[in-house]
């Protein structure tokens, strides 16, 4: 098995190019630095969901290799296809940034423009658009690739470790609002604190629901008889994350006030050099072993 040091220091073929193409976590954390270095310098708001995305791949890092104080050994049954998976979720991601894919991708990158707008509305948009439209294509992508889907016990076991990354993800949480907080400001970590367990109830609820729904897309996307039927699930997918990310930037008065007191808390430049954290600093606290979700 690769070494995840070995793996956080290479890239994939083209992390040179404009496009780059990672093929796992290691070298979509490479990708991920590279990038993050132009959007810090640039001041780019898009840096904000990276930032958090950068974290979160940390960690589907270190749960895909083990070796780390938070994984002693991988919690999947398949840690390579996770490892394959998440680049190529990473490479979708970056496909965005050329040319938005979908009208959430469209709707997040045209908030980011906005220079003074909110640090968790940037982060929740961005979050909106990869899980609800990216990940049902990156899995249907990978499963079609790999010759999976005529074996009903390898999908089973892929829709275990796909549910086995809700533990990695819902971990992450406090170092992603750590993060934000300390580069960009807002209200992240205030939230957090004030609403006690209840902000931990709704992110592994949120989760739970939202990977479900992108198994269930995958489903749909692997039925498709035609082009026209494929098409059709495409479709369903712009259609749902579009009216996530219209409720995000136009909801209810309880969303303008949270992003508003979160804008009054932001930083308004972020320049200079993106700073990785070191390998010791990135860990969600607390070993996990195999624990399965947690129940609520």
């Amino acid at each position: 098995m690769d070494d995840t040091r070995t793996l956080s220091q290479r890239c994939g073929i083209d992390c040179d190019a404009a496009l780059h193409r990672p093929r796992n976590t290691g070298e979509a954390l490479r990708c991920m630095r590279k990038q993050l270095e132009v959007f810090y310098g640039a001041n780019d708001n898009r840096a904000i969901f990276l930032r958090a995305y950068h974290v979160m791949t940390t960690q589907v890092n270190a749960a895909v290799h083990g070796g780390n104080v938070d994984f002693e050994e991988p919690i999947f049954f398949d840690p390579g296809w996770v490892d394959r998976l998440a680049g190529r979720f990473a490479r979708l991601y970056f496909q965005s940034l050329q040319k938005p894919v979908c009208d959430a991708w469209a709707r997040a990158y045209t908030q980011a423009s906005n220079s003074g707008s909110s640090v968790l509305q940037n982060m929740l948009l961005g979050i909106n658009a990869h899980i609800n439209f990216d990940l049902a294509l990156g899995i249907h992508e990978v499963l079609q690739e790999e010759g999976d889907t005529d074996d009903l016990e390898l999908m089973a076991r892929r829709k275990f470790d796909h549910d086995q990354m809700n533990n990695v993800l819902m971990r992450c949480n406090p170092k992603i609002q750590e993060v934000l907080t300390r580069e960009f400001g807002g209200g992240a970590r205030l939230f957090s604190g004030l609403f006690g367990m209840l902000d931990e109830l709704l992110t592994v609820a949120g989760l739970r629901y939202y990977r479900d729904r992108v198994w269930c897309n995958t489903l749909g996307l692997l039925s498709a008889r035609t082009p026209e039927e494929h098409a059709k699930v495409r479709l369903r997918l712009n259609w749902e994350s579009l009216q996530t990310a219209e409720f995000l930037i136009e909801g209810s008065w309880l969303n303008e006030a949270v992003f508003l007191f979160d804008r009054a808390l932001r930083r308004r430049s972020f320049r200079g050099r993106f700073q990785p954290d070191a390998d010791r600093d990135v860990r969600a606290g607390g070993r996990v072993g195999h624990q399965l979700q947690r129940a609520f």
